[in-house]
Parts: structure tokens; C-alpha cells; sequence
């Protein structure tokens, strides 16, 4: 099996290390479960799939650059 190493404060490390001796197990069983459910809880499909229904749930123009000519200068510095 590969092995994966990572980096977590030690208040996180304390609580994982007590899991595992609560739970008579490996800190990587734990961090194995851990993983597994919550990359199952991870909506599937695009963002565009996912969203789909929001799209024109709101009014307005549907394409923002017709607004270029209130925009102008936007983002430059005000500097002189």
C-alpha cells in the first residue's frame, strides 16, 4: 500500500492518536475512514451540472459586458 505522509498541529495529532487508542486501531485506519466518507459525501458531476437549475432564476442582463461603458477604469489603481 502506499504510504502518505502529512502535517497537522499537535492538538489535532492529541485527538487523533486518543481515537485510535479508544477505538484499538491504527491513527491510519482512522485517517482511511475518515477519507472514504467524506470523499462520498462530494456531490458528483460538474459545477455547471450541479447548479443547473439555478440558471435563470434571476433577472438581469444576460451578459454583463452591455455594462462596460459604467465599468470603465474599474480596477485601476487610484493612485496618481
Amino acid at each position: 500500500m502506499p504510504t502518505v505522509t502529512i502535517k497537522m498541529p499537535p492538538a489535532l495529532h492529541a485527538r487523533l492518536k486518543a481515537e485510535a487508542a479508544r477505538r484499538r486501531t491504527t491513527q491510519s485506519a482512522i485517517l482511511r475512514e475518515a477519507y472514504a466518507q467524506r470523499s462520498a459525501e462530494v456531490p458528483a458531476g460538474s459545477l455547471y451540472e450541479r447548479a443547473r437549475h439555478l440558471l435563470g432564476s434571476i433577472d438581469g442582463p444576460g451578459d454583463l459586458s452591455k455594462r462596460s461603458q459604467t465599468l470603465e477604469g474599474y480596477g485601476l489603481s487610484r493612485r496618481p
